[in-house]
């Protein structure tokens, strides 16, 4: 391991990758892509060119086998997440992987044990955490701005233009609307409230007969009684927002993915905004993970945390499933 800079490979060439954490990595002074690997030569020798990678490889085996690579990213599609975390820890390297950390808590349990049997560092690669916005309607929560929350509402939808071939229509993948964008909107909830649900109740559809939900709605109790809604779409226009009610005030934010936008707060006839400049959140994840690794400090949010928004996810699905409200476990 250089002094100075974590040595990434990154497992596959899929595009959250390519576009986010490879430039991320160049913005990064304590960390670097150097390899990138596919299930072919073409695909990863023309991912290095376009990206200035130096080393490709046309499996994810020869990757791992590396001595030079210190840790992985791991973007591969949902189902993939569990064998192939599991295959780096083994290969003795650290592992930041794309969320959701897995598609069961047994999944979960496995790669947190496999990463701490080999010493190596797993964290869910949920962005998020780092978003002021967030951060910001969490300091408030907590410092009873709003008074009691009773509910908060957080959605991510978009609409897929070409759903054939799409990872996220994929069954055997593990695709579908909730693991793939609602995802996002249940780790916002647990976020901003500090807290875990302890029971879901979930809706699903499938427009297609894809084998995965489409849209989902579900709701999320939190201890206290503050219920979440949360809302998921593949074929919906797009919404990414959080808004989060009191008793005595709400807060909102309109749109979670514009890391500088604002969060409103409203009390009583008042109204203000808040709003900072944010950085580039994908190149904070990797400081932070590339600093963990250098030097033994502890992850802000450990596997654990990622493991802890599966288990939702999990009842969500579930509780569509059986339609009944399912509890949530505990992990």
């Amino acid at each position: 391991m250089s002094a100075k800079k974590v040595r990434y490979g990154i497992i596959s060439t899929a595009q959250i990758a390519l576009n986010r954490h490879v430039p991320a990595a160049k913005e990064s002074a304590n960390s670097e892509v150097v390899a990138i690997s596919s299930r072919g030569p073409d695909k990863a020798r023309q991912a290095a060119e376009k990206h200035a990678i130096p080393r490709w490889y046309g499996s994810y085996e020869e990757l791992l086998k590396d001595r030079e690579i210190d840790a992985v990213i791991n973007p591969l599609p949902n189902s993939m997440h569990c064998e192939w975390t599991i295959k780096a820890a083994e290969a003795g390297k650290h592992i930041l992987c794309e969320k959701p950390l897995a598609v069961t808590v047994d999944e979960g349990r496995r790669m947190i044990a496999a990463a701490k049997a080999n010493k190596v560092l797993l964290v869910e690669a949920f962005t998020h955490r780092w978003s002021p916005h967030l951060r910001t309607a969490r300091r408030l929560i907590a410092e009873g701005a709003i008074g009691r929350v009773t509910n908060v509402a957080a959605a991510l939808t978009f609409r897929v233009a070409k759903p054939e071939g799409n990872v996220r229509f994929s069954k055997e993948l593990a695709g579908g609307g909730l693991m793939d964008a609602g995802c996002y909107a249940v780790y916002a909830c647990r976020f901003v409230l500090g807290s875990e649900p302890v029971r879901a109740a979930g809706f699903a559809h499938d427009s297609g007969g894809w084998g995965v939900d489409t849209t989902f709605s579900g709701l999320l109790e939190f201890p206290g009684g503050a219920v979440a809604i949360i809302g998921s779409s593949l074929e919906q226009p797009r919404r990414c927002d959080l808004v989060a009610i009191g008793t005595e005030g709400r807060i909102e934010i309109p749109d979670m993915f514009n890391d500088s936008g604002p969060v409103v707060i409203k009390t009583g006839d008042k109204e203000r905004t808040e709003a900072v400049p944010a950085p580039n959140r994908f190149r904070v994840q990797l400081d932070e993970f590339s600093e963990c690794v250098l030097t033994g400090k502890a992850p802000e949010f450990p596997a654990e945390d990622g493991l802890r928004n599966t288990a939702a996810l999990v009842a969500l699905l579930a509780a569509a499933k059986t339609h009944v409200q399912v509890n949530v476990e505990q992990v």
